[in-house]
């Protein structure tokens, strides 16, 4: 497989340039009408809450915030992280306090996700939103639910923070506060994207194709290298190279194969990902699902689907009726 590194401009026709303001117009037209949806969430800062509370606070805490304290862990376990014998909690607390984070920005930009939430569907009911400390645990960072919508304010410190040297450096990728919005459109994509049952390529490439469409419109402000969690050089490597990536796949034969190293290759987060080439350490790992984010966005653009509607095709339709060309 041939790579290359674009560096040039492509020049667009007078035709195209027009197409494309028209196309500006109608998503700034869009953006006004969702920020005129009206939110109410509150913002809970639990972690500073609980860093502020004595042990006389606990049942106080435990009755407002009952999904926070489970029932199989002994009051010994928050006494004490209350207290200080549990000095992990003082690290994070100190870690998070001398970060300084913005919170009246983090506020308005989670309320913008939520607006583009309940604008797409409106049977959406804006939750609070709940600050914790997760003890870094950077796979869990957003954790929607019905009512709450909790935050690891832990693992948003910056990707060189002392706390995170032990995590492999494709994993610190998001461990930004600017990656805050992609994160929850993420979360919330996968409550509305059905589970796939089709273990081919192709199908897992269109399954995170559809979350990553929808995290998109979620959160339209966010960078493609914060949706997908790739480096940002990584990112561009791959947007010039989709085409020499996708002549893999298919001269290969590899989109109606099962072979479940394919996932791991293609689709999972990893450090780079496996075509078995001297240009795979340039690639970020999980390529497949900007192919498939690609192939589902080409879907929606070349036909006339509701949203809710594509949510529930097989990948082998959309694929099919995509329409679907790699940027060249």
């Amino acid at each position: 497989m041939k790579y290359k590194i674009y560096r040039g401009f492509k020049y667009l026709a007078f035709a195209k340039a027009l197409f494309i303001l028209s196309s500006c117009n109608d998503s700034s037209r869009l953006e006004q009408e969702i920020a005129a949806i009206p939110v109410k969430s509150e913002l809970k800062l639990f972690h500073e809450e609980f860093a502020e509370s004595t042990i006389d606070d606990l049942n106080d805490l435990k009755q407002t915030y009952p999904m926070l304290f489970p029932q199989q862990y002994a009051d010994s376990v928050w006494i004490a992280k209350l207290t200080g014998v549990d000095t992990i909690q003082t690290v994070l607390e100190n870690a998070v306090n001398d970060r300084k984070f913005d919170y009246q920005k983090l506020h308005d930009e989670v309320d913008n996700v939520f607006r583009h939430v309940e604008y797409y569907f409106p049977e959406f009911a804006t939750p609070d939103i709940v600050t914790v400390l997760s003890e870094v645990d950077y796979r869990r960072k957003i954790t929607p639910t019905q009512s709450q919508l909790l935050i690891a304010i832990d693992t948003y410190l910056g990707e060189d923070h002392d706390l995170y040297a032990g995590i492999n450096k494709y994993q610190k990728v998001g461990l930004e506060i600017d990656h805050l919005p992609a994160d929850i459109g993420l979360a919330y994509a996968y409550l509305f994207v059905p589970p796939s049952m089709d273990r081919t390529l192709l199908g897992s490439m269109v399954y995170y194709g559809k979350l990553h469409y929808l995290q998109q419109l979620f959160a339209p402000q966010s960078t493609g290298d914060q949706i997908f969690k790739y480096a940002p050089e990584k990112y561009e490597f791959t947007v010039n190279n989709e085409s020499q990536m996708w002549s893999f796949f298919v001269d290969e034969n590899l989109l109606y194969s099962t072979d479940p190293k394919l996932q791991s290759r293609f689709i999972l987060p990893a450090p780079f990902s496996k075509f078995y080439l001297e240009v795979d350490q340039n690639t970020p790992g999980g390529v497949g699902q900007y192919i498939g984010y690609r192939i589902v966005k080409a879907y929606m653009e070349n036909n006339d689907t509701p949203l809710d509607a594509m949510l529930t095709l097989p990948a082998d339709v959309i694929f099919n009726k995509s329409g679907y060309k790699p940027k060249q």
